[in-house]
């Protein structure tokens, strides 16, 4: 059994609560009337949080080069097709059926929104298509790129990455036409996360090296998010730079610095808790399935205060999820629609 990266469980569970609760707190503010103030808040809430979906790709390209640091096995890339571009094109369908039985939409907009996931990437889903991008360019790294040094790779992709963020940012008319207009071909491109895969991909070449630095380098960490976080925030609520989402300049800065403070706080933790292990477990199926988990709750749920709203929402984001993956790992083609659900026993 290939060795546990245990500090991945824990960060895998944290980000995906976190996606969960950032999609809450939005259906939240939108179902009720609130204070621009009480909107405000929760948008500064949600800012600290847009560290998920990075956090994914952080966590997938740190398996990836731990298991694999010098050679892919045969069935790298037909697992990837199964288990990742499958879900991507099959999911989409499910809630297409919740539409068109539960909310009687036509079939003419179901067709259109499950051609517009697929194709323009117009759901949650989409950091699949930046993973599968970079399952192929671990296998260049892995074949040209392994003996280069570190810090060449880093500052390389740094400037890359930062020059495109800034662009997509700030210089968006410098875009091609069909970026501009819609913002799923803005986040999806792999350059949009170069650098965050390549820091993924030296942690997994040297994670033992890295927890022998932890003494220091963990304060440091928690330092750099403590500062890049308030930044992050301060920018947002001025007004400077308001858009809520991961493929923010500033984000890229927090989510690194957080990865290691996370990644060092429970390098100290020996054991991983049943809880966290089961969440981990579920990960890939509550991504996928918490918006259909939140569409199935509404139809139940009766008035009541904002804040049991957003907390039902957000249980059943997660436990709803579980529940669906369990019910579509049934079928015999379930796993290739949502996934196959994770093992206690394996990293990834």
């Amino acid at each position: 059994m290939k060795k546990q990266i245990y500090e991945i469980y824990w960060i895998r569970a944290i980000a995906c609560l976190s996606v969960v609760f950032i999609h809450s707190l939005t259906r939240t503010y939108t179902h009720y009337d609130v204070p621009e103030s009480t909107v405000q808040l929760l948008q500064t809430i949600q800012i600290l949080l847009m560290f998920a979906t990075p956090m994914f790709i952080l966590i997938s390209e740190i398996i990836s080069s731990k298991v694999y640091p010098d050679s892919l096995p045969k069935s790298f890339f037909k697992k990837r097709f199964q288990f990742l571009l499958l879900p991507y094109l099959l999911t989409p369908f499910l809630y297409g059926l919740y539409h068109l039985i539960i909310k009687n939409a036509s079939i003419e907009k179901v067709k259109g929104n499950i051609l517009d996931d697929i194709f323009l990437g117009a759901w949650h889903g989409y950091f699949i298509v930046i993973i599968l991008q970079f399952m192929f360019i671990h296998w260049i790294y892995i074949k040209w790129f392994k003996n280069i040094s570190a810090w060449v790779m880093l500052s390389l992709t740094f400037a890359i990455n930062t020059g495109y963020l800034y662009v997509a940012n700030y210089q968006t008319e410098w875009l091609p036409q069909v970026m501009q207009e819609w913002l799923p071909f803005v986040r999806m491109p792999f350059i949009g996360w170069i650098f965050y895969f390549t820091v993924a991909y030296y942690v997994g070449r040297y994670l033992a090296e890295l927890k022998e630095n932890r003494k220091w380098a963990f304060p440091l960490s928690v330092a750099a998010t403590g500062i890049t976080g308030y930044l992050m925030v301060k920018i947002f609520t001025s007004g400077t730079y308001t858009l809520l989402s991961s493929v923010r300049l500033d984000i890229m800065f927090y989510t690194v610095s957080l990865f290691f403070a996370l990644f060092y706080l429970f390098s100290f933790i020996p054991k991983v808790p049943r809880v966290i292990m089961f969440i981990s477990k579920y990960s890939f199926q509550i991504f996928l399935l918490h918006y259909l988990s939140f569409n199935l709750i509404n139809l139940v749920l009766p008035e009541m205060n904002i804040k049991w709203y957003a907390l039902s929402l957000f249980l059943s984001g997660v436990l709803g999820s579980i529940l669906l993956a369990r019910i579509i790992n049934i079928l015999p083609f379930g796993k290739y629609i949502v996934g196959p659900i994770r093992s206690k026993k394996r990293v990834s």
